[in-house]
């Protein structure tokens, strides 16, 4: 069933993607309101699944980079999923939607060839992009680190390149703390100044116990487990920088959570992106369509039951 849906990247596949996306979005905010969905918070949800199949067009078509292939197209399917594991705690604010945004763009230009043409451009604006999520946490410098994707291919490391890079950051540090002046009377960054509430009110779980195991299987599928296929498929389609660089992202956002750098609104937020990634390879890893279509069928019920009871609204 489900393997037949999302074997291609192809309108159809999207379509219904985009509704899996709305109906977790919707389960979720019924979950989280107790029943008491209201205008504001149906239009919240459009909005959620606006932005899951945002991620998932970006994350497809790196991979995939056109319709109608088979690569790829399994996390239009995982990202639903993990929509349902996700630990909603705190919701979904503005920063963090803006660092998403920002790490969105990112991924497309670590997707692209450089074939016919060299990444000066790239570099430039992965300066300016790190630099504005550095901008709203100094710790998210650590996306710095990936830069190194591309450069440690001979043909990219180049003056140029790395002066590019350099410049991007430093005239968009200096447009930052001029836009921060003028707003808020400070050079730096104010932590309420983007702390703007875009999720449904209600009353939100802090039980960690399910998304951590989402995150532990996805951190064991892209070291231990990293199926050989998906390695083979990386280098025909030239998308090996996008597997190291989801590796590293997983890392970061683990990191945040350990140390509570993100605690409060959205703690979990930064690796909802990675950790949908590397589940959809998992699943894909999975041989045999029949186990593959029934432990999708049984993640799917057991994280709609848990969730049901995380939030009350059923007992065992």
């Amino acid at each position: 069933m489900f393997t037949n849906v999302f074997k291609r990247v192809s309108i159809e596949s999207l379509i219904a993607s985009f509704f899996l996306c709305f109906l977790s979005n919707a389960f979720v905010t019924y979950s989280v309101t107790e029943g008491n969905i209201n205008s504001q918070a149906i239009v919240k949800t459009i909005y959620m699944s606006l932005f899951s199949i945002s991620i998932i067009l970006t994350i497809a078509f790196s991979e995939s980079r056109r319709l109608n292939q088979s690569f790829g197209s399994i996390h239009l399917l995982s990202i639903p999923i993990c929509i349902l594991l996700f630990n909603h705690q705190g919701g979904f604010i503005l920063d963090k939607a803006i660092v998403l945004a920002v790490i969105l763009i990112a991924i497309t230009l670590f997707s692209k060839d450089y074939k016919t043409a060299p990444p000066t451009k790239a570099f430039f604006l992965l300066g300016v992009l790190y630099t504005i999520i550095s901008f709203i946490n100094s710790y998210y410098a650590l996306f710095f680190i990936t830069t190194i994707l591309i450069l440690k291919e001979a043909k990219h490391r180049s003056t140029k390149n790395i002066v590019a890079f350099f410049v991007g950051i430093i005239l968009t540090l200096q447009l930052l703390c001029l836009i921060s002046y003028l707003a808020t009377g400070s050079f730096f960054y104010n932590t309420n100044f983007l702390k703007t509430q875009v999720s449904v009110s209600g009353t939100y779980s802090s039980n960690d116990l399910v998304w951590s195991l989402t995150v532990l299987i996805a951190l064991l599928t892209a070291t231990i487990f990293r199926p050989s296929e998906y390695k083979r498929k990386t280098q025909r389609y030239n998308t090996q920088r996008i597997f190291s660089f989801m590796l590293i992202f997983l890392l970061i956002s683990i990191f945040c959570r350990y140390y509570k750098i993100s605690e409060g609104e959205g703690s979990w937020l930064e690796s909802f992106i990675p950790v949908a990634f590397f589940i959809g390879i998992a699943i894909d890893s999975i041989k045999d369509s029949q186990i593959k279509n029934t432990i999708i069928i049984v993640v799917i019920f057991s994280s709609i039951s848990l969730k049901l009871f995380d939030y009350g609204l059923i007992s065992f």
